[in-house]
């Protein structure tokens, strides 16, 4: 067992396999919370985990609205007999992971936490980086991710056997994550990417990589260095909220990565030729939604509408601007301060579904 406080910054312990033979690592006792979906595609899943003679198997329907107080407290509540040196192991995609990262937390101030994603993106993205948060409602709308916690995994389990049901759709979207992560970070690897299209393999590892690279530098949050990840998300959320989490975390990412495009290059911040190679790199690679999608969304709603989300988002400013991740050369980003007359601006071409 590690010295490490429980939730301590640690490297990422990556352990490659199958399933099953990687669940009869864990010590007997522990509490698993499952996406009830994975769990019926994939049948030797539970009987793996009881296995090891669980105190708890909770099992949660995956999705934003797994991210709820309500599912936070079904998972507490099943684990508050696990010791402070037991285990929670979070078998599913991004919600199922933070929704039992922040319970590792909270349960007995600090719990080993095994992270196992079972979608491709939470496998590039969320399962690594320590955080875990519960979306809140405010005013009538969900806000993502106000209340929330940095947990770190004891280790992280990449399954490729769970990857095998993805959808096409669940590939995209943790495709997109993957090529924001190079886009940002890695010149060079970006464009090899443009050149060939990796294996899902080869663009698990790459992003997480890539992603631990920040984290180790900042892994709280303390410094800004870990803002670089946040390239696409404030847009991106925005528009997750107004379609009531019909469209998916990496869709919307992809979609706020544009119109992140489109602010850099309204700011000067972005040079027009690398807007359009990155625009075009994600179209033609991951598969980025048009703009058409997020035209019909921000035409449902008012810029007040836009505005109340955006204050609520935990990267504003104190004074209420933006703090947006803006790309300023491949590989290469900036944090810029964004006043509200600047997206102002944009509002017109963006309803349109048109690049400004």
């Amino acid at each position: 067992m590690s010295l490490l406080p429980s939730g301590a910054y640690r490297p990422p312990a990556d352990r490659w396999g199958t399933f099953t033979r990687l669940a009869a690592r864990l010590p007997e006792g522990c509490v698993a919370v499952v996406d009830r979906t994975v769990a019926r595609l994939h049948p030797a899943l539970i009987p793996a985990l009881k296995a090891r003679a669980p105190r708890a198997i909770i099992q949660l329907v995956g999705g934003e609205r797994a991210k709820s107080l309500a599912s936070l407290e079904k998972v507490l509540a099943n684990g508050v007999n696990l010791p402070r040196s037991g285990t929670l192991v979070a078998v599913g995609g991004g919600t199922v992971g933070d929704v039992a990262t922040v319970a590792a937390h909270l349960l007995k101030r600090g719990v080993r936490l095994v992270q196992v994603p079972t979608t491709l993106l939470a496998a590039v993205d969320s399962s690594l980086g320590g955080k875990g948060a519960v979306d809140l409602t405010v005013r009538g709308r969900v806000v993502k991710n106000p209340a929330g916690v940095f947990h770190y995994a004891e280790e992280g389990w990449l399954c490729q056997d769970l990857f095998a049901t993805l959808s096409p759709q669940q590939i995209r979207e943790g495709s997109i994550e993957a090529w924001k992560m190079v886009a940002t970070l890695d010149a060079g690897l970006f464009k090899r990417y443009v050149r060939a299209p990796p294996t899902m393999e080869k663009l698990v590892r790459d992003a997480r990589r890539l992603k631990e690279s920040v984290c180790a530098r900042d892994p709280y949050e303390l410094t800004g260095l870990r803002r670089v990840l946040n390239f696409g998300h404030t847009f991106g959320h925005v528009l997750e909220s107004l379609s009531s989490f019909q469209l998916s975390h990496g869709d919307a990412v992809g979609l706020g990565m544009l119109m992140a495009l489109d602010v850099g290059r309204h700011l000067g911040a972005t040079p027009g030729l690398v807007a359009a190679e990155v625009e075009a790199a994600l179209q033609q690679g991951p598969g980025v939604l048009d703009r058409a999608h997020a035209a019909r969304l921000l035409r449902r709603a008012s810029q007040r509408d836009v505005v109340a989300l955006l204050n609520a988002d935990k990267k504003a400013g104190a004074r209420g601007e933006l703090r947006m991740v803006l790309l300023t050369a491949l590989g290469a980003t900036d944090v810029r301060d964004v006043a509200s007359a600047t997206w102002r601006e944009l509002w017109p071409a963006w309803t349109e579904g048109v690049r400004p």
